[in-house]
């Protein structure tokens, strides 16, 4: 690796926006010859075995299937090797300290806790001898036949530290939509209880919402997020096109996630000193207690 792979090459911590969550965008992230030399060698979708025959769904060829695979071009292998480094994870908590540690003060009370945290590789590594599991996938949307969003307004699971989507949009990518959205809860719910009962699983209704930014889908852009449950993000109706959308999707995984969400349960943060189990039979407790009033 002779020259700088990073997505975050260009970043500063100016560029860091706090509002409605923490979150980066970065347009002509990459220097362009290495933007060119990806985008010319980005492997098809079929030689990865993604039936891209359905409609408009969402595929993933992870890090550690790239590795192994020797057909993926060399320029590939590195680009992903090095955004599930510890270098990089370093580049995510510079960045991005101030804004986690008002999130988490309890999980990362100072900037050595959370720089010193091991980056491992998600799949392949464990949280026995690693403290983040990372991964950046070859990801991409299946062409459309009937226009819908493949994911309307939503969080991520709770054991993400962070999520990233590097668009790599293809020179003859013809179709409409599929852009990024950024949003935040209407004002009149001001709480974190308000928000919470809007919830259905992981997604908020639209009408609930403010959409603060579109994020169109183009070439080398990048978007990286901290996550939460004020992170609500999605993606736009796409219209039919026999087109995929392509893009890699980083990601930064912890064992104990720092909020449970789910289909009977809203969205609630978890104490640093409460695992997930204690977290969610504390809940049905206190909704027992409820129900019984």
């Amino acid at each position: 690796m002779s020259k700088p792979l990073s997505v975050l090459q260009r970043a500063t911590k100016a560029d860091v926006r706090s509002e409605p969550f923490p979150h980066i965008i970065l347009r002509d992230a990459l220097p362009l010859d290495l933007y060119q030399e990806l985008d010319g060698t980005f492997p098809a979708p079929e030689t990865l075995e993604i039936d891209t025959r359905r409609n408009n769904t969402r595929w993933d060829y992870e890090a550690h299937r790239v590795r192994s695979n020797e057909a993926v071009p060399q320029i590939w292998r590195d680009f992903i090797a090095y955004h599930i480094s510890q270098a990089f994870f370093g580049e995510v908590a510079d960045l991005f300290y101030d804004d986690i540690h008002k999130l988490y003060p309890d999980y990362y009370p100072n900037y050595e806790r959370l720089k010193n945290m091991k980056a491992g590789i998600r799949f392949s590594d464990t949280y026995a001898t690693r403290d983040i599991l990372m991964d950046a996938m070859l990801s991409g949307n299946t062409p459309v036949t009937n226009a819908g969003s493949v994911r309307t307004s939503h969080i991520d699971n709770g054991d993400k530290l962070f999520s990233g989507l590097f668009y790599m949009r293809p020179e003859d990518y013809d179709a409409v939509g599929g852009d990024l959205t950024i949003s935040r809860f209407q004002s009149k719910y001001a709480t974190l209880k308000a928000k919470a009962t809007l919830f259905n699983d992981a997604y908020v209704d639209d009408t609930h919402l403010e959409c603060v930014e579109t994020v169109q889908y183009d070439k080398n852009i990048l978007v990286l997020f901290i996550n939460s449950i004020e992170s609500v993000h999605g993606v736009t109706v796409r219209q039919p096109t026999n087109k995929s959308r392509l893009f890699v999707n980083l990601v930064g995984e912890v064992e104990k996630p720092f909020y449970i969400k789910g289909k009977k349960i809203r969205p609630r943060y978890v104490p640093a000193h409460q695992n997930q189990d204690e977290a969610e039979q504390t809940w049905l407790k206190k909704l027992k207690q409820k129900l019984r009033l």
